[in-house]
């Protein structure tokens, strides 16, 4: 090979321009997701059970928290894969509005969710009576 290169400077444009290559389709594929509510509810189920918003450690069942290393470790690194995916999100130019969006939406369904359970706990409580 000739000296007239630098093979470091080489193996740097290379790794940017395919990073670049990378980061773009990132893009457009986060951007196709969340333009469907279908889309924004699974990111926000993958969000969920990445921990991103919640604490580390393993919840039993009376509400509890154990502190277990390995879980959390293992917690932890969920928890980075869900950063980086809200980061692509509110990269976007539509991103934080589409996030809020997705929260909305969430939202609306948790809320949905709790009356069924609520209903149905009142319908037993009932048929004690």
């Amino acid at each position: 090979m000739g000296a007239g290169y630098d093979i470091g400077e080489m193996h740097q444009e290379i790794n940017k321009v395919l990073s670049d290559n990378v980061a773009g389709r990132d893009k457009a594929a986060i951007s196709y997701v969340m333009e469907s509510p279908d889309g924004r509810w699974f990111v926000a189920r993958l969000l969920e059970n990445c921990h991103i918003d919640s604490a580390l450690g393993l919840l039993r069942a009376d509400g509890s928290v154990v502190m277990d290393t390995n879980a959390m470790l293992v917690q932890e690194g969920e928890r980075r894969v869900g950063l980086v995916i809200k980061e692509n999100i509110l990269n976007m130019s539509d991103g934080l509005s589409l996030y809020h969006q997705m929260e909305s939406e969430s939202k609306t369904y948790n809320d949905q969710q709790e009356e069924i359970k609520r209903s149905i706990v009142s319908r037993y409580m009932k048929a004690e009576e």
